[in-house]
């Protein structure tokens, strides 16, 4: 009887340090690829040189595909690469506000509308 007792105790000592083992060599696995990660990191960003890179600067303002700016009140027809209706292809509008990459025009033919469009499909009149 004594002898069982001392084995179930031994088998459960058994069992319970075998996943706290488990878990001691999980831990030092990922401590170690920390270790490495942040190794590298550092080695990375100390040694090496960061590129700059050339970018060429934006024109000032919102531009039409003519390279002049555009700004509200200025009349404007549709030019080529203009992807909007067919009715407005042809026509001429007004420049009512100016968003981010886009001209809201209201065009001439349906002044009711205001339509967004990029501002390259525009073109300034003079």
């Amino acid at each position: 009887m004594a002898a069982g007792a001392i084995g179930a105790v031994i088998a459960v000592y058994l069992v319970i340090s075998a996943i706290i083992g488990l878990f001691a060599w999980a831990a030092f696995f990922i401590a170690a690829a920390l270790a490495i990660a942040v190794a590298v990191k550092y080695t990375r960003a100390a040694g090496g040189t960061k590129e700059r890179r050339i970018e060429s600067k934006p024109a000032k303002g919102i531009v039409d595909c003519a390279g002049t700016s555009l700004r509200i009140g200025d009349d404007v027809r549709a030019s080529t690469g203009f992807d909007g209706p067919m009715e407005l292809a042809f026509g001429r509008g007004v420049v009512v506000k100016l968003g981010r990459g886009k001209a809201h025009v209201r065009f001439h033919d349906i002044p009711e509308q205001v339509h967004p469009i990029t501002p390259g499909a525009l073109r300034r009149l003079a």
